[in-house]
């Protein structure tokens, strides 16, 4: 009795929650404003709306999505519009504007309810493919301007400013030359352009799959008695063989660029988007290689602090300048060689190949 009393009760607690899906609407709209404008928060600012998404549907993501941007604008344009002496937003500002609005573009054509819906990983892809048609075409043309120009020379000024002062030469003057080259603005812009230009999609791809993630999985913890959903499961994730030509592709368009130059061939479109297309799929085959030690983890049962010090110790390992390379392709390189070694076979069951 008192085992169906309660779940009565949250029953009833659930069906009260759904009478207000509008509190429910503002209080993860604010939570992502929150995020957004804390700094590192940008990074996570999409997983409340995620979170939305899951529990309510792509109507009340679409209408959170609405209220954000509204707010986010109001905050941008008031001290211009309602207070005198305050100039409006300068295209900085208004590039930033641009890559919020894009952002939740996507998170919104991740989550589209179509009637036959592809693999998520599709849409994440094709999410990304819309943010990159809507921003790659501005940002060539506001990058001529001269206002962004200035703007970037200054900032990149302070840039080089504070990295000097970070770094000072010490009393017996130990700061090498190389290192002095390195923090001017010049060498400093070169180097975020040509990092920017060749990963910007495939950063946008690693933003939204990690925002989809988390939001879906917190999106199923529902405070009620009952199975929540099935959802993700990391150790299931598997691409199909035919995911391997757009990534040949793609390489021998990147190698082309590493000894052939044709970044600087009048071939620079080309060369800049077979860097996104590898790094996009290098992170997705990525994804498969992890998926193939937790599935692991999972088979032999093992501890999960195993897995959290397996993760922290490849954070750590591809930070650092002897062993990053390597640990960023053997992941990816992991998840490939599965379409020709079966590594994920059941316990218990014998292999047929």
């Amino acid at each position: 009795m008192s085992g169906a009393r309660t779940d009565i009760r949250g029953s009833t607690m659930w069906q009260r929650s759904s009478r207000g899906p509008y509190v429910e609407i503002l209080l993860f709209t604010l939570s992502s404003l929150l995020l957004y404008h804390t700094g590192i928060g940008f990074l996570v600012f999409l997983v409340p709306l995620q979170v939305l998404a899951s529990r309510r549907g792509v109507r009340a993501l679409a209408l959170a999505e609405a209220a954000f941007f509204v707010v986010f604008l109001a905050i941008r344009f008031w001290p211009a519009v309602f207070l005198g002496g305050h100039p409006l937003p300068d295209l900085v500002a208004s590039s930033e504007i641009g890559i919020a609005g894009v952002c939740l573009i996507g998170m919104l054509v991740v989550n589209l309810p179509l009637r036959r819906r592809p693999r998520t990983r599709v849409l994440l892809l094709a999410a990304s493919g819309i943010g990159g048609a809507i921003l790659v075409p501005l940002g060539l043309v506001v990058a001529r301007l001269p206002e962004f120009q200035l703007a970037m020379d200054q900032l990149f000024g302070e840039v080089s400013r504070m990295l000097s002062t970070v770094f000072a030469p010490g009393p017996d003057g130990s700061s090498s030359a190389f290192f002095a080259q390195m923090v001017q603005p010049a060498r400093l812009r070169s180097m975020a352009e040509a990092t920017l230009l060749r990963s910007f999609l495939a950063d946008y791809l690693v933003l939204l799959s990690f925002s989809w993630w988390a939001g879906q999985a917190g999106g199923r913890r529902r405070l009620v008695y009952g199975a929540a959903p099935d959802g993700f499961r990391l150790s299931r994730f598997r691409l199909e063989s035919g995911w391997l030509w757009p990534l040949i592709a793609a390489g021998a368009v990147v190698l082309a660029d590493m000894f052939l130059n044709i970044s600087a061939r009048g071939l620079s479109v080309l060369a800049y988007a077979g860097w996104n297309l590898g790094l996009a799929l290098l992170f997705l085959f990525g994804l498969q290689g992890m998926a193939i030690v937790m599935f692991l983890f999972e088979k032999y049962r093992l501890p999960r602090i195993l897995w959290f010090l397996l993760v922290v110790g490849i954070v750590v390992l591809a930070a650092s300048p002897g062993a990053g390379v390597f640990v960023v392709l053997i992941i990816p390189v992991l998840g490939i060689s599965e379409n020709w070694i079966r590594f994920r076979i059941p316990r218990g069951a014998a292999p047929t190949e």
